[in-house]
């Protein structure tokens, strides 16, 4: 019953969609399943390659951290999403530590089974080619903000995004569904937690936000926008 559970959540993958029952049941053996608890390090920037990884369900983050041991999160991952996957196609080691953010359940494919699996299905590797493709843009986003915004703008840009990946209409606005605390978002923005903390009270008095503790709700959408220009 388990290989089928793999085989159905592979299934509904983007980069293994288009793959056939019987190429699928080829795979299967070589995934395997792990349930993490929440802050559990999956690998270590620099650790060797063993694997690749998916999100089965949970959040994982992915992230640097700097000579001072700030933490800069690069991305937050989700169900069906994809990491580890740069150093099993060049051999070399992590660029960034992952690490579960709430209770989650991952599938692993070993680094040389991953080899394997694109060598005989080509369309893998182009799907996961157009992956990186898409993080590298994300990349290239991140240090221009970082480089040219001020943090109250890079923190309204992270809230929309946030909404576009997470968010769900309520009679209130666009509720934010991926509770982060302040430490969490300024890992992300580049800045303090007294920062995040300043600016989200900012933005609440000014209409366009309504923060619960962890829950944020987009109020005024189109003022954040304007807020994150």
């Amino acid at each position: 019953m388990d290989g089928e559970t793999r085989k159905s959540y592979l299934r509904q993958t983007p980069i293994f969609s288009t793959l056939s029952d019987e190429e699928l049941d080829d795979i299967v053996p070589s995934v395997v399943k792990r349930r993490l608890k929440s802050n559990t390090v999956i690998f270590h920037e620099n650790d060797p390659a063993a694997a690749f990884y998916l999100v089965k369900s949970g959040r994982v983050k992915i992230y640097k951290v700097g000579p001072d041991g700030r933490e800069q999160v690069l991305a937050i991952l989700s169900e069906g999403q994809i990491f580890g996957d740069v150093p099993a196609f060049d051999g070399g080691p992590y660029p960034a530590t992952a690490a579960t953010m709430v209770d989650s359940e991952i599938y692993l494919l070993r680094s040389e089974d991953f080899q394997d699996l694109v060598r005989r299905y080509p369309e893998v590797a182009l799907k996961i080619i157009r992956v990186l493709g898409q993080r590298l843009r994300q990349s290239m986003e991140l240090v221009r903000d970082l480089s040219f915004k001020q943090v109250p703008h890079r923190l309204a840009g992270l809230l929309l995004k946030m909404s576009e990946e997470y968010g769900s209409e309520t009679g209130e606005g666009i509720l934010i569904d991926l509770p982060l605390s302040r430490q969490e978002l300024a890992d992300i923005v580049g800045t303090s937690r007294e920062t995040i903390t300043r600016e989200l009270k900012k933005m609440e008095r000014e209409g366009m936000l309504k923060v619960d503790r962890r829950l944020i709700t987009i109020a005024d959408r189109e003022r954040l926008q304007t807020w994150a220009r």
